[in-house]
């Protein structure tokens, strides 16, 4: 019983909660004035562009209601392309839009059809901040991301990503998000997809995490999670210390894709990265900083 207790204790100084994370994480490493750099998704593109980071290219950029009719001319006829919210979060307001099938109408990801009306209200609302913490953002296009092979195989109707923690430009600890339907196809833990504990020195899954439970297998797909290789997996952790160091910001997470063709591209950055990482490598963030220390 006693060596239970010490163990507790132990594992209670090594896990972070979120006042402790804000105290000695974010409050003492990322200035306010700077968070705007990681919640703009279009400022932080700028960033690391500018420190030679891979990203995504931008296609084009609406700025307010009085772009939104060009805007949508502009997605006439293409496929395979991404709107997105430049201050949006947790995926929400992002459309993605497979096929072009004529007569103003796209196919989404998932198999649903949305017509040019529908698309023109979606981005006004954009726009006027329907996604974001202001009363006005911007709306963006990019290419749709080709996943590498590996990670389509996990789940082929959504984008997974990798998500690198760094504090002063080093990384501390990794997952793969994997989306799944109960998520919607999005790989955002807390919307039901699948964490998978990443070696942070071999790139490889050595464990599972679905809504609290252990898995080895995709309880959808069925594909195996355990012992699978990262591809370009030190290219993937170069592309997350470079973005680390292109901004002033201390602690970030990094949110990494690998692209079929064009490898790892930085897909956006988060100032207040959640802590679900813990759970998903069964190790806290006091063990993790202690490893990167010696």
């Amino acid at each position: 019983m006693i060596g239970r207790l010490r163990a507790l204790r132990a594992r209670r100084g090594e896990l972070y909660g979120i006042n402790r994370r804000n105290i000695e994480l974010v409050y003492a490493f990322n200035p306010r004035r700077h968070y705007p750099i990681a919640d703009d998704k279009l400022l932080a593109k700028e960033y690391l562009a500018r420190a030679g980071v891979p990203v995504a290219e931008t296609l084009a950029v609406c700025h307010g209601l009085f772009e939104v009719r060009a805007f949508i001319e502009f997605l006439r006829g293409r496929a395979d392309v991404v709107i997105k919210p430049a201050n949006g979060s947790g995926g929400d307001g992002i459309v993605v839009l497979t096929d072009w099938l004529g007569d103003g109408r796209w196919r989404r990801a998932g198999g649903g059809v949305v017509d040019e009306p529908a698309l023109y209200r979606h981005v006004a609302e954009i726009t006027l901040g329907a996604f974001a913490n202001d009363l006005a953002d911007r709306a963006f296009v990019e290419p749709r991301i080709a996943p590498h092979p590996m990670f389509q195989a996990l789940w082929s109707d959504g984008l997974c990503d990798v998500r690198i923690i760094t504090l002063e430009g080093e990384p501390l600890m990794s997952m793969v998000r994997v989306p799944t339907r109960q998520s919607g196809g999005r790989a955002n833990l807390h919307r039901g997809g699948i964490g998978l504990a990443v070696d942070m020195a071999t790139g490889t899954t050595v464990r599972a995490l679905h809504r609290g439970r252990a898995i080895e297998r995709h309880p959808e797909s069925g594909a195996a999670l355990l012992d699978l290789s990262i591809p370009s997996w030190p290219a993937v952790v170069d592309s997350a210390r470079a973005a680390a160091r292109a901004v002033p910001l201390g602690y970030i997470g990094c949110d990494v894709v690998v692209d079929a063709e064009l490898g790892p591209l930085l897909l956006e950055i988060n100032a207040r990265p959640g802590l679900e990482i813990q759970n998903v490598n069964g190790l806290g963030f006091g063990r993790a900083l202690g490893r990167a220390s010696r």
